[in-house]
């Protein structure tokens, strides 16, 4: 089999969404997160200001905005500022290598333990200073921002009634309904693993988030802040981690679209290009192989998340070669190394996404890291997950082509692939709009409905318990 990349990868590069939609499939990546936050401030300060006027505007847009650029960039920072430290001051030369662990791959096993800990107390003792900022400094000074603004408020009108005398409706407008709602947004959700803290920005904003709920509950002015508040971070948790995943995914469901890395993608097209198969029918059982032998694998398994190398070839020895070379996609400290079942499952298959060289070498282009590094880690579920997306869209070409009741070639591959990228693309534009929708725009709605509830005022309640 041939992976020849350079030709195809040039065209691919004309393939418009291919760039800016793998931000969303990147755990890493801050621009996604930064739109929604970006919107959700906006929103709520708009909802704000139609309750409290400027104070409440002004005071949503400085916690909202504030605790935004802390969650999204204020760990990684004092992160590099801790790994700067450990380096000049105490010395400890690498930092460079990933905390996560599974079955198949464990950087931790190589690592001294004076780096492993101080990288551990590094990620744990940034997550939890963004946290304290969040949850217990910066609402005291939002609060003390407050203060003035109401007390510059309140001399304004203090000198106009001063200089003019007040008519019946100048006294309606004085005595109307201020406003105000509370806190910042939140998502916290607790992370066992330092790699998900280091490589996952969602995970990230969920514990910098964690404290912060009882930190703004405690230093809210008043009880109703304090409700209104702990609704609206309680609230935000799916619509700012889930809500667009979820929409995306029906989406892709219901249209029949393929939920594939742009990246994995990219190679994918290139394997087909190489060893294209015009009739829809060939073209499926080649390139999603056979399932020979798999009640025999799934009896060698028998429960197990992994299997040595050896035992497989005692059952499977006309395949010793294949699964020597699948076993060295991760670090082998000693003998011939281990097979996920997912891995297994490929040595059996002939077809050409389960050649070991081309899903390394996929895996390493997706995620921009060499997998069978001792010192990276990607997660066994997470690797599976891409190589399922290349069976999908090989499914999703032999459909389109059954139905056109036409024969495949490479422009009805570029084809799909270009609608795939476009609807992929346009669901997670849609899914994001939706989730700012609601957290900037009916969550504070129904935040501020609560209050009127409870106090049958429409107002920014300021004054202090």
């Amino acid at each position: 089999m041939r992976i020849n990349n350079h030709n195809y990868n040039q065209n691919f590069k004309g393939f418009n969404f291919a760039k800016p939609l793998e931000q969303f499939y990147n755990a890493n990546a801050t621009i996604p997160t930064l739109i929604i936050e970006s919107g959700v401030t906006l929103g709520r300060a708009y909802e704000a200001n139609k309750r409290g006027g400027i104070p409440e505007a002004k005071d949503r847009l400085i916690e909202q905005g504030i605790s935004a650029v802390v969650w999204i960039y204020g760990v990684k920072a004092l992160k590099n500022i801790g790994d700067f430290i450990g380096k000049k001051l105490l010395k400890i030369e690498n930092l460079d290598f990933d905390i996560g662990f599974d079955e198949l791959r464990n950087p931790t096993k190589y690592i001294d333990k004076k780096s492993l800990g101080f990288k551990a107390g590094n990620i744990l003792v940034s997550t939890a200073l963004a946290t304290f900022f969040i949850g217990a400094i910066l609402p005291k000074i939002n609060n003390a921002i407050l203060d003035k603004t109401l007390k510059k408020e309140k001399e304004k009108e203090k000198k106009k009634n001063n200089i003019r005398e007040i008519t019946f409706s100048d006294f309606q407008k004085q005595t109307k309904n201020k406003k105000q709602i509370a806190f910042t947004s939140l998502y916290e959700k607790t992370v066992n693993l330092a790699h998900i803290l280091e490589n996952n920005s969602a995970a990230r904003l969920l514990i910098t988030d964690s404290g912060v709920v009882a930190g703004r509950f405690y230093n809210a002015q008043n009880k109703y802040r304090k409700i209104e508040g702990l609704f609206r971070d309680i609230a935000s948790i799916y619509f700012y981690l889930y809500s667009t995943k979820h929409i995306v995914k029906g989406l892709n469901k219901l249209s029949l679209n393929t939920d594939i890395d742009p990246k994995t993608l990219e190679k994918t097209l290139d394997l087909l290009k190489e060893n294209l198969k015009n009739n829809p029918e060939e073209f499926r059982e080649f390139f999603i192989g056979n399932s020979e032998n798999i009640d025999k694998l799934k009896d060698l398994f028998n429960g197990k998340k992994v299997i040595s190398v050896d035992d497989f070839i005692k059952q499977f020895p006309f395949l010793s070669d294949k699964a020597k070379q699948m076993a060295k996609m991760q670090y082998i400290e000693n003998g011939l190394g281990v097979l996920s079942y997912q891995q297994a499952c490929d040595v059996l298959s002939n077809s050409p996404l389960s050649n070991p060289e081309f899903l390394k070498e996929t895996y390493n282009h997706t995620l921009n890291k060499d997998i069978s590094d001792k010192l990276r880690f990607v997660s066994s579920k997470h690797l599976d997950k891409i190589r399922a997306s290349m069976n999908d869209f090989i499914l999703q070409i032999y459909k389109r082509a059954k139905d056109k009741n036409c024969e495949i070639n490479q422009e009805f591959i570029e084809k799909i692939a270009k609608n795939n990228l476009k609807k992929s693309f346009a669901f997670n534009v849609i899914g994001t709009i939706i989730s700012i929708f609601v957290l900037g725009i009916v969550i504070p709605k129904i935040q501020y409905a609560i209050t009127r509830k409870l106090t049958n005022e429409n107002k920014f309640h300021t004054e202090k318990d």
